[in-house]
């Protein structure tokens, strides 16, 4: 089933339970600001995997599921969305660029973002 803004909300809340979007946003269909927030959410729930000393123990975490469940996420919104729910994994993907623990969630990558990280965010490493 094809993602579209309409119903790219929905889409994410589904995915993703334990990011809550605003709900303003969400009966506003405010989709730019929901995944800027989403990008940071990200970023946070990656942050307690640096503490990790091993994928076994990475993967014993809660946040390891949430990161995992949210690049799965925007790898199906590249797959399966239209073009204005592509600029808005862009747009989450070039938040994320900026977050100090990138190196965790490159990790959890799919082939569509590893491409869009390749052509666009990787000389910024």
């Amino acid at each position: 089933m094809q993602i579209t803004k309409e119903t790219v909300l929905t889409a994410l809340q589904e995915s993703v339970p334990n990011y809550q979007i605003d709900s303003e946003w969400l009966s506003d269909g405010l989709t730019y600001p929901a995944f800027g927030d989403f990008a940071r959410f990200i970023c946070a729930e990656a942050q307690v995997l640096q503490y990790a000393h091993s994928e076994a123990e990475a993967s014993e975490l809660n946040q390891v599921n949430q990161v995992r469940f949210s690049m799965t996420f925007l790898e199906r919104a590249l797959q399966d969305g239209d073009g204005d729910v592509h600029d808005l994994v862009f747009d989450c993907i070039e938040t994320l660029a900026s977050c100090e623990w990138i190196d965790q969630i490159k990790k959890y990558f799919g082939p569509e973002i590893n491409a869009l990280w390749s052509q666009h965010f990787s000389k910024l490493q």
